[in-house]
């Protein structure tokens, strides 16, 4: 990363965007990818400059031919929605990958989406379930909550509790409301881990104050035959 790059992410953090989408915009013109990917991301949000997708799409793919995973990861997203026009999902799985192969973790996530749900590519749960693990050993949340549910289910993987249950906890410890659900009914019926119901309860409050609304309604139900006191 260059001093100039700096200096212009400094303007932007700031709050001098006009400034920075200038400075950014020098650089971009030069080449620099990432400054592509800044000033495409600051057209698209129309940020220190009228909002213009056509034009933000067109730096997006010249950050995205040298490999920029952010530009990547924004296309991906932009075809995907139909932000730009038509829906292209195979293009944006393609997208998606690319910025999951540079590290991308929100890339990854997606790509595991699209190969459990077919979308853009051909069905796989065992390569879906493969991109969510890798997702979820770099601390993406969401991924953690889904490759639980695919060990819990034996989609993809073999069916284990034990390991749905250490990754629906990691997320819950994070604050994932859908995990402290999850967890709460393993602990309720004992699978990958000794039942115990006064943590199952437990879990399923937290979620419940969390906004799960699941949680809410076992909750609510429970008040209201008195077995609770919320």
């Amino acid at each position: 990363m260059s001093k100039y790059f700096e200096m212009a992410s400094k303007l932007y953090q700031d709050g001098d965007k006009v400034s920075a989408f200038n400075s950014f915009l020098e650089l971009a013109i030069d080449g620099d990818a990432d400054a592509q990917a800044m000033v495409a991301y600051m057209l698209e949000n129309a940020e220190g400059c009228d909002a213009n997708l056509e034009e933000a799409v067109e730096w997006y793919k010249k950050a995205a031919d040298q490999g920029q995973s952010i530009a990547h990861f924004n296309l991906g997203q932009i075809l995907r929605s139909g932000k730009a026009g038509s829906v292209d999902e195979s293009a944006a799985f393609n997208h998606f990958m690319k910025s999951a192969h540079a590290g991308n973790l929100h890339a990854m996530f997606e790509v595991a989406q699209m190969l459990e749900n077919g979308i853009g590519t051909p069905k796989s749960l065992e390569r879906a379930a493969s991109w969510y693990e890798t997702a979820a050993r770099y601390g993406h949340t969401e991924a953690q909550n889904s490759i639980g549910a695919m060990y819990q289910e034996g989609h993809g993987v073999p069916q284990d509790y034990a390991k749905a249950f250490e990754w629906y906890e990691k997320a819950a410890n994070e604050g994932h409301p859908r995990a402290m659900y999850n967890l709460g009914m393993l602990y309720d019926k004992g699978w990958g881990v000794a039942r115990d119901h006064e943590k199952a309860l437990e879990w399923c409050r937290k979620a419940a104050h969390a906004g799960h609304e699941k949680a809410k309604g076992i909750i609510r139900r429970l008040q209201e035959e008195g077995k609770i006191v919320f």
